[in-house]
């Protein structure tokens, strides 16, 4: 072992015994200590910011703690800050020299945003990406490949031997079969669909994913916990029983950072737990049928608000705490629909309902990801989400094996109707449209006509397939 990758190796046992050892209070306490600082560098350094606190008539040094940061500053978005700024407006001292990376957002929303790396806020990103793989994968002590294929160009900042493939699923199985066999392990990054996609293709091409120990790590998209079972069932994952391997979850906003949030195999333990015990997901989240993905998040990194505070449709609003930002965004409104659980309020909740062996070893506050506000069709007061459309489709593995996992709901003559795209050579039968309907009753209170297109008759294929995210409404 190198010398330098021993020093990192270190470091990130010691972090993780910090995590699992230091009160959660502490821990919280470490990110508020921060806030006010990168603030102040924000409103003093950043022209667009500067002049975006004026305009509310803010006067930056009244900010001086936690309260009157969440009473004085505003909540921001890409329309107050990429659609109208230009890029180095946005960045500190109103330039560009210290750019090491750049990345650009899905442009879901209709706008892009950018996130731009400085060549230290890249080592500190690569450290964080490396602890929260050695917490879940032990990369220090197993020889480990990771094979990234995200799309859109992403980046994976780490210091593991790696391939970069992003949604070719045919290099992306020609590497696996080739190298993963002299590896100890081999962690799979994408996006929920085209994982799908590539180990359907390896079980068709033979490849043992269990000799492999190969783990998924899902990215880019909000996924069902029925999604997971049936990726573990192709990959003969046996989840309660996992022996080192994992099909675990992160999420990055391009404009603010990567792996801002992160599962373990405790949240991934406690979202299955909520899904089953409906006692227990309506104290968390009410009349929610289906279980938010549950993140573990780090408060040193981002300071994390749900707003507004009084209503349950609560969005994220970041603010970025690294001094070495270039776009240090302050009360940044995402438009993911969150809620924020404290370590102790967790605690609680789960010494209540007798589940304490689900209490995570990290230290840290929770955030529960429930996917994009006001995204529903709606017929005689009553709302069909995407997201539960997800939980039906994997219920019945079967089913799931038929479709590619693209659908779009929507709205004819105010009535709702699910189109759904089948995989190549699988033909639209009443029986599999039987099957389909018979799956989403669970969490469909709407009688919602179903209709099956054959794979190239979907009519919202996109033009670059698996590269953009896909509009289910």
């Amino acid at each position: 072992m190198k010398v330098a990758e021993y020093f990192r190796k270190i470091k990130r046992k010691r972090i993780i015994k910090f995590l699992t050892s230091t009160s959660p209070q502490k821990i919280e306490k470490i990110g508020e200590k921060l806030l006010i600082p990168a603030f102040r560098r924000a409103a003093k350094k950043v022209p667009a910011y500067s002049k975006i606190l004026k305009e509310h008539g803010i006067n930056y040094e009244e900010v001086k703690n936690v309260e009157s940061f969440k009473r004085l500053v505003p909540v921001i978005d890409k329309k107050d800050t990429f659609q109208r700024f230009e890029i180095e407006e946005l960045c500190v001292g109103g330039t560009l020299k210290e750019m090491k990376l750049a990345m650009s957002s899905s442009g879901f929303s209709g706008v892009y945003a950018f996130g731009i790396n400085t060549y230290k806020n890249y080592k500190m990103i690569a450290q964080s990406i490396d602890t929260a793989l050695d917490y879940a994968f032990n990369i220090s002590e197993k020889e480990t490949f990771l094979v990234n294929c995200i799309p859109m160009g992403v980046k994976v900042h780490t210091s593991l031997k790696l391939a970069e493939t992003s949604v070719r699923s045919d290099m992306a199985l020609a590497i696996i079969k080739k190298f993963s066999p002299k590896f100890e392990q081999t962690l799979i990054v994408s996006d929920p669909h085209f994982l799908k996609k590539l180990i359907e293709e390896g079980n068709e091409m033979k490849i043992n994913w269990k000799k492999l120990k190969v783990s998924l790590i899902f990215g880019e998209d909000w996924f069902s916990e029925s999604f997971r079972d049936y990726m573990a069932e192709l990959i003969n994952l046996d989840l309660n029983n996992p022996q080192g391997r994992l099909i675990g979850a992160t999420m990055g906003i391009a404009e603010l950072d990567l792996n801002l949030f992160h599962e373990s195999w405790h949240t991934i333990l406690m979202r299955k737990k909520i899904q089953e015990n409906e006692d227990l997901r309506r104290e968390l989240f009410k009349d929610a049928k289906v279980a938010p993905i549950i993140f573990h998040y780090y408060p040193h990194r981002i300071f994390l608000e749900a707003l507004p505070e009084e209503s349950e449709e609560k969005e994220l609003v970041f603010s970025m705490l690294s001094p070495y930002m270039l776009i240090p965004l302050m009360r940044y409104n995402s438009k993911d629909k969150g809620k924020i659980f404290s370590y102790m309020r967790i605690k609680d909740i789960l010494s209540k309902y007798k589940l304490s062996h689900l209490l995570p070893e990290l230290k840290l506050p929770l955030v529960a990801v429930e996917g994009r506000r006001n995204r529903f069709v709606e017929k005689d007061g009553k709302r069909l989400y995407p997201e539960e459309v997800k939980q039906g489709l994997y219920e019945d593995f079967e089913v799931a094996s038929t479709t590619t996992g693209y659908f779009r709901l929507s709205k004819e003559n105010n009535s709702p109707k699910l189109e759904i795209q089948l995989k190549k050579g699988i033909r639209a039968t009443h029986t599999l449209k039987e099957k389909f309907k018979k799956a989403l009753l669970k969490y469909s209170e709407i009688d919602i006509p179903v209709i099956l297109y054959h794979y190239q008759d979907f009519p919202y294929a996109m033009e670059l397939d698996y590269e953009k995210k896909f509009r289910h409404l």
